[in-house]
């Protein structure tokens, strides 16, 4: 006969307590390590989206995710021995965590750029994908690696196995669940595509855009890993279906224990929401301080997106026609915005493959024309005495960045010997405007008053001035407020001289630094 034991009731109440407690302490470690690189080895063409498309997914990791600054690290350009230090930092901190039984990790890792299939590129070093595999085993109790390269799918395929299943990803965020996710942008035989219109990565775009809300389909304020994977497919096949390079499709493999699914982003942590117009079709929402596209919203059935506080430029769609318009958003507000609030805009697009070479075509101006842009610049102008070529400075103001206004004040100096020649000109001008990507081109005119001052000796004249000003001009967004500037110009000035007028012909060249705001 098997006698019974039972414990004293107040045994039990002590255990239940222990329990409660340590349930109490317990805590979900979130680590993350999030890389770009927009160099790949040999002779590919820098990719341009890359190293932006990492700072898009830390941002929303570090917003939404519940991804602390001290546990996320940015790897933007850098090497493969550079990467190896982070992961070994990684495995560092995972350790730290688990020194408490109790807790749990979860350990975030992302890609973007070159990538031959066989392993991660950056610059001129490659770290195998099974090498990375090697390095993230036993990291944490669960694992979840995003790649977006091109022929990525093929990095995470085992030999002789069997690929899962689309859209049943299910991570537990319970203490019992453990395992690893792999999810790659593309199949292992086809190119991942940019595109200039979102200024980045087609995958990554869509895979953030859900994290901040639009795949929500359930309705409950989060977004797990498998809503945002799906989301993310869905729209990255939609969109490349027709593209002469072929649709491309995203994979993903898994080998997990527990039930569940693993939490990517809690919308209630936003510290605003943008609430679109009633009855839009598709709409495009950039941070203006970054000129980044960080979120789309590609059909009305969500009309809310989890942002932080700041300005945006906001590109909505309805009935074949766009509207676009800059909206503030106040910390902690909810920003509903109404349709006459918005203007129409012309809009095109350009997508390419990762690393190809393919023509520019004009993009949206709605997420830069509202930006007012001041420039200072130096350069060269040969002088009206013949004296040498004068060093110029020019401060520029653009009431917008698109098609439009210009005003300027452009002095210039120069000295030989004992005769010096003085210039300052007051301008306004109107140019046209054209992107294409992280790059601005214009061509205008300029015209203005000036006056030039010339000494000879002890012997000095002051002349009143005219000047017409043919410009063209190339801007370089280097992100966020700063983009470098380089300018030309064939201006003609006309001056009073001994005896009636001059004309002089002054063609010249500045370059310099602008600031978008």
């Amino acid at each position: 006969m098997v006698k019974r034991i039972t414990l004293p009731r107040v045994s039990r109440f002590l255990v239940f307590t222990l329990l409660i407690s340590a349930l109490a302490h317990a805590e979900t470690v979130r680590l993350a390590v999030v890389v770009g690189n927009n160099a790949g080895v040999g002779n590919l063409p820098p990719l341009r989206y890359a190293e932006t498309d990492a700072g898009k997914f830390a941002r929303v990791l570090l917003e939404l995710g519940d991804v602390t600054p001290e546990r996320l690290q940015l790897l933007q350009g850098k090497t493969a021995r550079e990467l190896e230090g982070a992961l070994t930092r990684l495995r560092a901190q995972a350790d730290a965590a688990k020194a408490s039984p109790e807790n749990r990790v979860v350990v975030l890792f992302y890609f973007s750029g070159h990538s031959d299939g066989e392993g991660l590129e950056l610059g001129n070093d490659v770290l195998p994908f099974t090498r990375l595999k090697s390095i993230l085993a036993g990291i944490g109790d669960v694992r979840v690696v995003v790649v977006d390269a091109c022929r990525s799918g093929a990095g995470f395929r085992e030999k002789g196995g069997k690929q899962a299943e689309p859209f049943v990803i299910k991570l537990t965020d319970t203490l019992q669940s453990t395992g690893d996710a792999f999810i790659a942008s593309s199949a292992e035989n086809e190119a991942a595509l940019e595109s200039a219109e979102v200024l980045g990565s087609i995958f990554t775009h869509h895979f953030v855009s859900g994290l901040r809300g639009v795949a929500d389909l359930s309705g409950d304020k989060q977004v797990t890993l498998g809503e945002a994977y799906r989301y993310a497919y869905d729209q990255t096949v939609a969109r490349t279906t027709l593209m002469p390079v072929g649709a491309q499709h995203p994979t993903y493999d898994y080998k997990l224990s527990g039930q569940g699914e693993l939490v990517m982003s809690t919308l209630q942590r936003a510290t605003a929401q943008l609430v679109l117009p009633q009855g839009f079709e598709r709409a495009v929402v950039s941070d203006v301080l970054r000129d980044q596209v960080i979120a789309e919203v590609p059909t009305p059935a969500t009309r809310e997106v989890a942002l932080p506080a700041g300005q945006y430029g906001l590109r909505v769609y309805k009935q074949g026609q766009s509207f676009g318009g800059r909206i503030a958003i106040a910390e902690g507000g909810r920003r509903e915005v109404k349709w006459d609030e918005l203007s129409p805009i012309s809009s095109a697009v350009n997508v390419a493959a990762k690393g190809a070479m393919v023509a520019s075509q004009v993009v949206d101006q709605s997420t830069w024309s509202d930006e007012r842009f001041l420039a200072v610049q130096a350069g060269v102008v040969p002088s009206i005495a013949n004296i040498g070529v004068q060093l110029a400075g020019r401060v520029s103001f653009d009431p917008r960045l698109g098609h439009g206004l210009s005003i300027a004040l452009v002095g210039a100096h120069a000295s030989r010997g004992t005769v010096s020649e003085s210039g300052l000109e007051a301008r306004v001008g109107w140019r046209f405007a054209w992107r294409f990507g992280p790059v601005w081109l214009g061509a205008g005119a300029e015209v203005g008053p000036g006056v030039i001052w010339q000494q000879a000796g002890l012997t000095s004249l002051a002349t009143v001035a005219g000047v017409l000003a043919p410009r063209v001009g190339a801007r370089f967004f280097l992100g966020g407020p700063v983009v470098l500037t380089i300018d030309g110009e064939a201006a003609i000035v006309l001056y009073g001289a001994t005896g009636g007028v001059g004309v002089a012909f002054r063609p010249s060249g500045t370059a310099g630094l602008g600031f978008k705001f």
